[in-house]
């Protein structure tokens, strides 16, 4: 399935596709969530998956699982946006739940500047208090995922703060979705009214990164996403369709978001999603 296909590739779920139990979108209705899902896994052997970001704010509520041979307490991690590629290595059992987030949506739950987590991880207890500790021991102790998936969107819920959202970052944001990062940054920074300082210290406050770099990874995961779908398309042409300056400006753009150049990557991962020693 190409949508699993593109998911292992990426790194999404940080275990393959076929591992991951979906949450089903009612259990999250009213909420601006993008993805939630869990997972149960035993990996007999230490494995390092490939993490290409893909501009969301992730909550991870690891509740049981292994690292370097040590059991460990549930808890809860914050994952900001990031702009290059990493990786995340696991042995052991690991049982989590996850939840991606638009960054907009995002700021309303955590109520922080966003770019302060931007690249990084921090504790969501940091954040909200004991309450998320509290939470991360009830879904521990809980025995099904349709009854974590209640217990995460009862917490989304009584977090979702109502800020009233900048227009002119909303609406640089959509612009730059729709246009798969191309539209220039300039102009909607001229849309905007304000100076081009302010607006790029504003949209990284709301969003988490810059207003360059957000529309480079836009632009990335659109030419990714295609590359996916015709693994032998012309590279030339590839970089023509999404506004890079020749082949060698996206080469560069896939080394700085996936640690590879495409033909590499694709090879690389479509059978295993484990990167090499040494690749980040």
């Amino acid at each position: 399935m190409e949508r699993d296909r593109l998911a292992d590739l990426r790194g999404t779920y940080q275990v393959r596709a076929h591992q991951v139990v979906a949450a089903p979108s009612a259990a999250f209705a009213g909420l601006d969530v993008l993805r939630c899902f869990g997972f149960d896994v035993a990996e007999p052997n230490p494995v390092r998956r490939r993490k290409i970001p893909g501009g969301t704010v992730k909550l991870v509520f690891a509740l049981e699982g292994t690292f370097e041979g040590r059991a460990l307490d549930p808890t809860a991690l914050v994952i900001g946006l990031h702009d290059r590629a990493g990786t995340a290595g696991h042995a052991g059992r690991m049982r989590s739940v996850q939840v991606q987030l638009d960054p907009l949506t995002a700021r309303r739950v955590l109520g922080v500047p966003l770019d302060e987590l931007r690249n990084g991880a921090v504790e969501l207890g940091e954040l909200h208090g004991p309450t998320v500790r509290r939470l991360a021991e009830r879904l521990a102790e809980t025995p099904t995922w349709t009854e974590c998936f209640a217990l995460v969107a009862d917490y989304l819920r009584a977090r979702t703060a109502e800020v009233e959202e900048d227009r002119a970052i909303a609406h640089a944001v959509r612009e730059l979705r729709r246009s798969n990062g191309m539209r220039p940054v300039g102009e909607l920074a001229a849309e905007s009214g304000w100076s081009p300082r302010h607006f790029r210290r504003v949209f990284a406050e709301q969003v988490g990164l810059p207003p360059k770099d957000y529309s480079s990874l836009l632009r990335f995961s659109a030419a990714l996403t295609a590359l996916t779908r015709d693994p032998l398309r012309d590279m030339s042409a590839l970089a023509g369709d999404f506004g890079y300056y020749d082949q060698s400006h996206l080469i560069r753009e896939f080394r700085r978001f996936a640690g590879a150049p495409p033909g590499r990557l694709l090879n690389m991962s479509y059978s295993s999603n484990t990167a090499p020693g040494g690749a980040t």
